[in-house]
């Protein structure tokens, strides 16, 4: 269901460091995402931490955020440029913000398209993702996503699967984020992956509510993600798959 990394792009910063980024179009590991209203997976993340509900904090929607079968409702459907609604943590406070799918950092404006996929492994090793990584880690509570299905049948008729939980729960995406207090051209998000061991591809980082909160703690050492990542994110026996046609996606 993913598409392996096949090389990357050295570059340098202005002062003399390198580093490696993905190159574009390398791979599309998650071509859309699914996002019903965040305040279920809000509360879901709350709860699994602290064992009680949020009240009057936030409102509820009264329909589930998982759906078992492919969605039909658009307005659920993010592209890549459009706006995500993402979790992070401050002072020990969850809060809800807006971003735009598709991070700018200032080394690749002008050369580079938004980052939409980031892997954890470029970010744990390169002295350039620093500040992202300490302050902008962010969750995003999605009911699922679409990815590009590389199947034998499928290669000479693009098809996609629409991956999502086989529990009747939210799933949270890891990610990175750039959300500046006045917007700027910068600003934006990227999703993380990492190495899945039993695929040998790249797979986005996700985690149930009641491990995603150690996604977000202040002191997690880059060391402690690798871990995250390899013992704690969901794997495919947690996952369902639907085969969509792009066709249903055509004017959302």
């Amino acid at each position: 269901m993913t598409r392996r990394i096949q090389s990357v792009k050295t570059d340098k910063t202005r002062r003399g460091g390198s580093f490696e980024v993905p190159l574009p179009g390398v791979f599309a590991m998650c071509e859309y995402i699914v996002q019903h209203d965040v305040a279920e997976g809000f509360e879901a993340l709350l709860a699994a931490t602290q064992n009680q509900s949020i009240g009057s904090a936030i409102a509820v929607a009264g329909s589930s955020l998982h759906r078992t079968c492919e969605p039909q409702d658009s307005q659920h459907v993010i592209k890549p440029n459009m706006q995500v609604d993402a979790i992070r943590s401050r002072n020990g406070v969850l809060e809800c913000i807006k971003v735009r799918w598709g991070w700018k950092p200032f080394w690749s404006m002008g050369t580079m398209p938004p980052m939409t996929h980031l892997p954890l492994h470029l970010v744990m090793r390169s002295k350039v993702f620093d500040r992202v990584k300490r302050d902008g880690r962010m969750l995003i509570a999605v009911d699922g996503w679409y990815e590009a299905c590389e199947s034998e049948q499928s290669k000479n008729n693009h098809r996609l699967s629409y991956t999502t939980s086989r529990q009747s729960a939210p799933i949270f995406l890891a990610a990175l984020a750039q959300a500046s207090e006045q917007f700027n051209g910068c600003d934006g998000l990227t999703l993380v992956t990492h190495d899945d061991s039993a695929t040998k591809q790249q797979r986005l980082l996700a985690f149930t509510a009641e491990d995603a909160r150690v996604w977000l703690r202040p002191d997690l050492q880059w060391e402690q993600a690798q871990e995250l990542a390899m013992h704690m994110a969901l794997a495919e026996p947690q996952l369902e798959h639907v085969l969509a046609s792009p066709r249903s996606l055509r004017g959302r």
